[in-house]
């Protein structure tokens, strides 16, 4: 694909987003709250190679990787693939064992959005759903980075009707559900997530 044409389509924050080589080295390293350096790196090398298979296996679409924080260590980690607008986790048998093996597991989700926006609907409500889902962190087509992470006073039911209440409302007003999760992440605070 032509420079040119990529640049256009870098401009379509609604339309998908080829990824690039550089976009790939651009994924900035982040200070992720509550993590150490150790962990930082992990979550950067992890973030590439979300975006790594996203544009060499499942052109350019989402691509989520499970990984267990506790590891400490880039191995055990599972890999699912999807399409342009989502991905089904737990496909992969690594993901579904780290989705399902209880609570003392703390997880990671990493995924890309193809359209370079941040987190949709479904992410919060998935996030919220699973309480061994500490981080969801989401790296767009173009390498930017955006996180939610539970935080100790996280309250599942709070979030829960918070979200019930802003989509409820949402729909009502016919407000779109890009809007809508907008909306919570301003608010995600409230409830005690913090969004980054």
């Amino acid at each position: 694909m032509s420079e040119e044409k990529q640049l256009r389509q870098a401009k379509k924050r609604d339309k998908k987003v080829y990824i690039t080589d550089i976009a790939i080295e651009k994924v900035p390293y982040v200070k992720y709250k509550g993590m150490d350096e150790e962990q930082n790196e992990i979550m950067q090398k992890l973030a590439r190679l979300v975006l790594k298979i996203s544009k060499t296996q499942n052109d350019s679409n989402e691509v989520a990787i499970i990984w267990d924080m506790a590891s400490r260590s880039m191995e055990g980690y599972g890999i699912d693939r999807g399409d342009e607008h989502s991905v089904c986790l737990g496909g992969d048998p690594v993901s579904y064992h780290l989705l399902h093996s209880g609570e003392k597991v703390v997880l990671v989700l990493l995924h890309n959005h193809p359209s370079t926006r941040t987190f949709s609907l479904e992410d919060i409500y998935l996030l919220l759903e699973r309480d061994n889902v500490k981080f969801m962190v989401m790296v767009s087509n173009q390498g930017q980075i955006h996180y939610i992470k539970k935080e100790e006073d996280f309250n599942t039911q709070n979030a829960g009707m918070m979200y019930n209440k802003i989509r409820s409302e949402g729909k009502r007003q016919g407000i779109s559900a890009y809007q809508m999760s907008l909306t919570f992440l301003k608010r995600c605070n409230e409830v005690g997530l913090f969004y980054r």
